[in-house]
C-alpha cells in the first residue's frame, strides 16, 4: 500500500497520520518529507485507510488490494473550518461602531456553502447576492458600495432569496465579500416596509416601523466621528 497527501491549496503535507485498517491488520504510520507513505507486503483484501492531521479535515478510503498488486491511496487534505461561531450581543451601540456599513438590502440569490479564508482563518459560509436598497452609512473602511454586492453569511444555513433586511456589515478585503458583523445578530428583518424590531436599546424603534423611519432613528445615534 502506498500513496501521498497533498493540502488542498499548497504542496505535500508531511507528519500526516495513516492508518490502515483490514482483516487481521492494524498499521500506523506517518507521511515523509513529500507527504508520502509505504506499507509493503499486504495480504489482499480490502482496507480502510485514513489520513488525519491536526486543523485538517480527516480523510479515509476504501482501498482493494488484489493479489500480488500495491494499493494506492491519495489523499487531498481541507483545512478544518468553522462552521458557525457563537455571537455576542454587545449593544446597539457597540453595533453602530462596529459596522463598517449599515445597508437596506435584498437578497436576489443564494449560493451553495463554501470554504473562505478571512484573517487567516477558515470559515464555511453561503455567499448572498444583493441588491442595495439604500445606505445608512459607509465608513472609510467600507468597501465600495454598489447596486449589488455579495454578503457572506457563516454556517450551511443561508438567507432566503427575496428577503430584506437592515444589515450591519463588514467589509472583508481578503474574500471581496461584506460579512454581518454578529452573524445574525445585527441583520434587522423587513417584512413589506416594516422592520421587525426586538431590541430594547432603542426605545424610538419599534415592530412596524417603516425602514426611513428606522433607518433615520439609527442615524441619529451614529457615532460622531462618522
Amino acid at each position: 500500500m502506498n500513496g501521498q497527501v497533498k493540502e488542498i491549496e499548497a504542496g505535500p503535507l508531511p507528519g500526516v497520520h495513516i492508518t490502515i485498517d483490514g482483516l487481521r491488520t492494524h498499521e500506523q504510520m506517518m507521511t515523509d518529507a513529500s507527504g508520502r507513505f509505504e506499507l509493503r507486503n499486504l495480504a489482499p483484501g480490502p482496507y480502510t485507510v485514513k489520513a488525519e492531521l491536526p486543523d485538517y479535515v480527516m480523510e479515509a478510503k476504501e482501498v482493494a488490494v488484489a493479489r500480488g498488486a500495491t494499493g494506492n491511496a491519495d489523499f487531498v487534505l481541507h483545512p478544518a473550518c468553522l462552521e458557525e461561531g457563537s455571537y455576542v450581543d454587545g449593544g446597539l451601540r457597540w453595533g453602530l461602531q462596529a459596522a463598517q456599513a449599515i445597508l437596506y438590502v435584498r437578497f436576489t440569490a443564494v449560493s451553495e456553502p463554501d470554504r473562505w479564508i478571512v484573517n487567516d482563518q477558515c470559515i464555511v459560509g453561503i455567499d448572498h447576492t444583493t441588491n442595495v436598497l439604500s445606505i445608512l452609512n459607509m465608513g472609510a473602511d467600507s468597501g465600495t458600495i454598489k447596486k449589488t454586492i455579495h454578503i457572506v453569511r457563516d454556517g450551511r444555513v443561508g438567507w432566503t432569496p427575496g428577503d430584506e433586511y437592515i444589515a450591519f456589515v463588514r467589509w472583508e478585503p481578503a474574500i471581496g465579500r461584506y460579512r454581518p458583523i454578529a452573524g445574525p445578530i445585527f441583520m434587522i428583518p423587513v417584512l413589506n416596509g416594516k422592520v421587525v424590531w426586538d431590541r430594547t436599546d432603542a426605545p424610538n424603534i419599534r415592530t412596524g416601523d417603516s425602514v426611513s423611519k428606522a433607518m433615520g432613528a439609527l442615524f441619529l445615534l451614529l457615532p460622531r466621528r462618522r
